[in-house]
């Protein structure tokens, strides 16, 4: 890549859902503010092209910038692309399991499912403080899902670690996650894109390790148990048979 060439990461629908990079092959900026009284706030136009398929799209978006100590640099905020087509590829997607959660709802309690589809939504709609919330509500669910119910919640993830629950690597994962909601929520700092997806990916393993896998271990130690069965009973047939043959 040229030194000179700027690159930017925007979700392609052609590409799949994913983010990709796109070169910037155009961009101009209208300034608005002042700097002497210590704010400015910038509107970028942009023509960029994805560097997988080589579509081209309009990017525009704002930046804030406060020149007070310490000198602060919004991230990109009140993002438009066209085209943007709202294909399905292109939206963030909630975890995909063999059993149908919308519909049973039998693994993954009501309240628990329900934040976690919202803090989807709000990702998907680039409204990622409110997201970064919708993570922090999340856990929270799952917690009081586990009568989880005193404490704050530093401590509430740590009795999900002594209840073994979860492992206390997977607690740590966790504790990030819930400085992230703490920023969005106490401090109104909005989460990048890609805190959010992590944030998203550490739920959903935990969603996993709660919820599904061991429904799932249930699932085996019936199979397993029923199959034991039916051999026991194959047996027993054969010997009911062998008896008669020999009385015969």
């Amino acid at each position: 890549m040229n030194a000179r060439e700027k690159v930017v990461k925007v979700r392609c629908s052609k590409c799949g859902r994913g983010y990709r990079n796109h070169l910037v092959l155009f961009e101009t900026k209208k300034e608005y503010g002042d700097p002497d009284i210590g704010w400015t706030h910038d509107e970028f136009h942009q023509l960029i092209q994805c560097r997988g398929c080589d579509t081209f799209r309009y990017r525009r978006f704002n930046i804030e910038l406060e020149y007070n100590p310490p000198e602060h640099r919004s991230d990109p905020y009140d993002i438009q692309i066209y085209p943007n087509d709202e294909s399905e590829s292109e939206l963030r997607k909630p975890i995909q399991f063999k059993n149908n959660l919308e519909e049973e709802g039998s693994l993954v309690p009501e309240n628990v499912w329900k934040m976690y589809r919202e803090t989807i939504h709000c990702f998907n709609a680039n409204a990622r403080t409110m997201a970064g919330g919708g993570l922090r509500a999340t856990v929270e669910a799952i917690c009081l899902s586990q009568k989880i119910n005193n404490g704050n919640l530093q401590k509430k993830i740590d009795e999900l670690a002594k209840r073994n629950l979860l492992t206390t690597a997977q607690a740590e994962l966790l504790h990030e996650e819930r400085y992230i909601g703490n920023s969005a929520l106490h401090e109104m700092t909005t989460p990048s894109s890609q805190d959010i997806e992590d944030g998203l990916e550490i739920v959903e393993g935990l969603i996993n390790t709660i919820y599904i896998l061991p429904s799932k271990a249930e699932a085996l130690r019936k199979r397993r148990t029923t199959r034991g069965k039916s051999k026991i009973n194959a047996k027993q047939s054969s010997s009911q048979k062998s008896n008669s043959h020999k009385q015969l």
